[in-house]
């Protein structure tokens, strides 16, 4: 080969090299996330990703790992945290508490009547945004936006649950310990801890029969198979995060940390506009499909909330402090009169 075809190709191997590296993301993220393709929260998710790697035109790169594929649900903060992945959704009442305990309190039956109550809590008291930073600083997250799993019912293979009694005897499922209050006091047969890939087995099986569930996850893992009824009103709202690992996220230029929280603000806003519409969905499709919804009466309504203020609430009183179960009543009665 002649000396002029040698510096030709090796000129154009280099520009060819200097070509790749100039398409290739200068920062890349896996997120991770546990929900099932058909969950509303996973579509907001991919979108979430989608929006991120086209508006900083392929300088940050986001590929998704959903359904569990790397981190379930009770691992994924951990993950981010540790930076097995840069990028996770929390559903908090399952991530935060193991980092202060006084996340719980969001898990105390009809105590915040909305999202927005919720965040505002953490946002405009100090004791939330005390609450908040600990739990942040702690993990070495930053939360970018909300991605909401939904309202909690109960869901039975029970025919019917219309009144609080029908739910005593039942085999039931515990999620997390702020579970287990409730349960007991609505005189439940059995509790079993279940991580969410297990659960349609031990409902095929008989080892449950009645869990709490967002609407969106009983058709996302096809718990909708075993079960006939729901009981309405709802009792409590998950949220979940947006979160990532602190290091990668400082590590950004200011441009892209910037396409990143505005990518976050707007899903946060659409999912959270969505998820109680979806979750009606979910419901109607549930009846379409045999099931049955049973919303207490105002007579059924009473007794719940009585018994929430004389068993479950202080059944609930080890799982978080004293001070931050007032400062929550406090917000949400301001709030109300506002």
């Amino acid at each position: 080969m002649r000396v002029g075809a040698v510096v030709a190709a090796v000129s154009f191997g280099i520009l060819g090299a200097f070509a790749s590296l100039a398409g290739a993301a200068e920062f890349d993220a896996r997120l991770s996330y546990h929900w099932g393709p058909k969950h509303p929260s996973a579509e907001h998710a991919e979108r979430f990703a989608k929006e991120v790697n086209a508006r900083s035109k392929g300088r940050i790169d986001i590929k998704t790992f959903p359904a569990g594929q790397l981190f379930g649900i009770r691992q994924v903060l951990g993950a981010v945290a540790s930076r097995s992945v840069e990028m996770g959704m929390a559903v908090g009442i399952v991530s935060f508490p193991p980092i202060d305990k006084n996340y719980n309190v969001t898990a105390m039956p009809n105590l915040f009547p909305d999202f927005a109550t919720m965040r505002g809590f953490f946002a405009d008291t100090p004791e939330g945004r005390a609450l908040w930073d600990r739990i942040t600083t702690k993990s070495g997250i930053e939360v970018v936006g909300y991605n909401p799993v939904g309202p909690s019912g109960l869901f039975s293979s029970r025919p019917r649950i219309d009144t609080v009694a029908s739910i005593e005897g039942a085999k039931v499922r515990a999620l997390v310990n702020s579970d287990r209050p409730r349960w007991e006091a609505l005189k439940v047969s059995k509790i079993v801890s279940l991580p969410t890939g297990e659960v349609y087995t031990a409902l095929q099986n008989g080892l449950i029969d009645t869990l709490s569930s967002v609407p969106g996850a009983i058709f996302s893992y096809n718990w909708n198979q075993h079960l006939k009824s729901v009981q309405l009103p709802y009792f409590s709202l998950n949220d979940a995060y947006i979160i990532v690992n602190k290091s990668w996220f400082d590590a950004l230029p200011a441009d892209l940390k910037a396409v990143v929280r505005a990518v976050g603000a707007e899903v946060s806003k659409a999912s959270t506009d969505e998820i109680m519409t979806a979750s009606d969905q979910a419901l109607k499709d549930f009846v379409a499909q045999g099931g049955r919804v049973d919303t207490l009466s105002a007579a059924e309504q009473a007794k719940l909330a009585k018994l929430t203020e004389q068993e479950i609430e202080p059944k609930m009183a080890d799982l978080y402090d004293a001070p931050i179960l007032k400062a929550a009543k406090a917000y949400v009665a301001r709030t109300k009169k506002n």
